[in-house]
């Protein structure tokens, strides 16, 4: 027998081994009303995504590293999606949702509904009609709705969902990895895929029935893709088309961004070099057209869909609708979707006397965007410095993009504090990416513009927190709203001013010198 053979029978019965564990370990929390057929449909799932995960390490070439990263991303997003599935129910507020396991209400919603379509009999295309509000998309619903009616039917079982969620969100990890490595350097790829595995909303969505982790780790596989085009292009064909129509199922507008996103990047790697100066000029009109024109069609949608979000992000909180009221009609938008930009909001996690399991959660999604947004603000700081011209131009497309879609999260979700980060996590990869850029970046050329950021949102942190403080425990007199936020805002145009006038005296005595 071939050792390539042997090789796999080892990993197929190595993946039934931990596949038949992990399904003892999920009918023993859900044993329902047949426990064997419970256990079978678990471990049959669990046993073929561990397989796959394995090929897929062994395919693109059996780093030490990237296996760890594997183990770590799959068993954190598992067991945390079990644990919350076991704690939201006793920690959790009492509400239906964390009540029956869930964290995220559409993750309940739609997952209801896959079993109800699951055990009604009814074909499972019928995902896609418009019955099913909880999923406009219908792909998540009936892939759900699918494994319930032929791996767990006589019981809805919403763990056996996560087996496939933490395992798509994992699946893109190493082909993120290698794509990294390949275009820029092995250092940039550990820390990248490292932000991809631990970032927390990130983990949290991968610990949940919904379909960000769908999203983000085939654009990871999307990625791979479009750099290995000019190694084997029909290696990379597959795999290409496969993630974009993978992720089309999932949602069409994501699909259509994140297709534009690669579109155009696939244009300035392998055709924009070779163009004439006029060609040049001429790809960069039609691009900017075509952004405008897909910004018009889009306007309607989206401004219906926010005018939704804003609605109830001014209902469910009355500190919200009284500083509305305050500053008038014409600022409500442009403040709801700031607001949106900072959301978690940190010092409010930290001081909101809350639920402990439910305020420990809104700390840690507040601590990674804190962490990685100033990151992505270095890197368009830092982008303009950088040589060769190619090299700049293709993070300057990704920072531009990054930046865009964070603000049209923000105005989709209209700050709502679990929809606006999830929806701007979607574009994880890339963020990951210009995070481990900017970081390497920072440690060649000791820039101080990203303490000085650090420092800018320590401030902020830190005085916002006070006034929550004094808002929720009384512990001393507190500043009116919009005066804590013009003291905000000047003393961090102070620093930034400061920074300017420090380097600009800096660069004359190194030229009088």
């Amino acid at each position: 027998m071939p050792k390539s053979t042997i090789k796999k029978v080892k990993h197929l019965l190595f993946s039934v081994l931990i596949g038949a564990v992990i399904g003892v370990i999920l009918v023993y929390i859900e044993p329902g009303e047949q426990p064997l057929i419970g256990w079978a449909g678990s471990a049959f799932l669990a046993s073929l995504c561990i397989f796959l995960l394995i090929r897929v390490w062994m395919g693109l070439g059996k780093s030490r590293k990237v296996s760890f990263l594997i183990l770590i991303a799959f068993i954190l997003r598992l067991s945390l999606g079990i644990f919350l599935f076991i704690g939201l129910p006793i920690w959790g507020y009492d509400e239906a949702p964390p009540n029956a396991g869930y964290l995220y209400l559409d993750a309940y919603r739609r997952d209801s509904d896959a079993w109800q379509l699951a055990s009604s009999g009814e074909p499972l295309w019928t995902a896609f009609r418009d019955e099913f509000y909880t999923d406009q998309y219908g792909g998540l619903l009936s892939i759900s709705a699918a494994i319930y009616r032929y791996l767990s039917p006589d019981t809805h079982r919403p763990l056996i969902i996560l087996i496939l969620s933490a395992f798509v969100a994992t699946l893109g990890i190493p082909f993120f990895w290698k794509a990294i490595k390949l275009r820029w350097n092995e250092k940039t790829a550990d820390i990248a895929a490292w932000i991809l595995v631990l970032y927390p909303e990130s983990v949290f969505l991968g610990s949940s029935q919904m379909r960000e982790p769908f999203l983000i780790g085939l654009s990871g596989i999307a990625l791979w893709a479009v750099l290995h085009w000019k190694k084997r292009r029909k290696q990379a064909l597959l795999p290409l088309v496969g993630s974009l129509l993978g992720i089309a199922i999932f949602s069409s507008r994501i699909a259509a961004a994140v297709f534009t996103l690669i579109a155009v990047w696939f244009w300035l790697e392998n055709i924009y070099p070779d163009l004439r100066k006029t060609q040049k000029t001429l790809g960069w009109i039609l691009l900017v057209l075509v952004t405008i024109f897909t910004l018009l069609i889009s306007l309607n949608w989206l401004v219906g869909t926010a005018r939704w979000d804003l609605y109830l992000v001014e209902s469910s909180s009355g500190r919200i609708q009284f500083e509305l009221e305050n500053i008038g009609e014409k600022w409500r938008i442009p403040f709801i979707v700031g607001y949106g930009l900072f959301q978690p909001v940190l010092p409010a996690a930290i001081a909101y006397p809350g639920i402990p399991l439910m305020r420990t959660i809104a700390t840690f999604r507040s601590i990674g965007w804190y962490m990685l947004a100033p990151l992505i603000i270095f890197s368009l700081l830092a982008v303009w410095k950088i040589r060769p011209k190619k090299e700049r131009i293709v993070l300057t497309w990704f920072i531009i993009f990054a930046l865009l879609w964070v603000l049209l999260s923000s105005i989709r979700a209209g700050g709502d504090q679990w929809d606006n980060p999830r929806y701007r996590t979607i574009l994880l990869p890339w963020m990951a990416l210009l995070a481990s850029w900017a970081w390497f970046h920072y440690k060649i050329e000791h820039s101080r513009w990203l303490k000085r950021i650090f420092a800018i949102e320590a401030f902020f942190v830190l005085f916002f927190l006070q006034w929550y403080l004094s808002r929720y425990y009384k512990l001393w007199a507190r500043l009116p709203f919009w005066q804590m936020v013009a003291i905000i805002v000047t003393v961090n145009l102070l620093m930034i001013l400061g920074g300017c006038v420090v380097d600009l005296i800096r660069l004359k005595r190194g030229n009088k010198s």
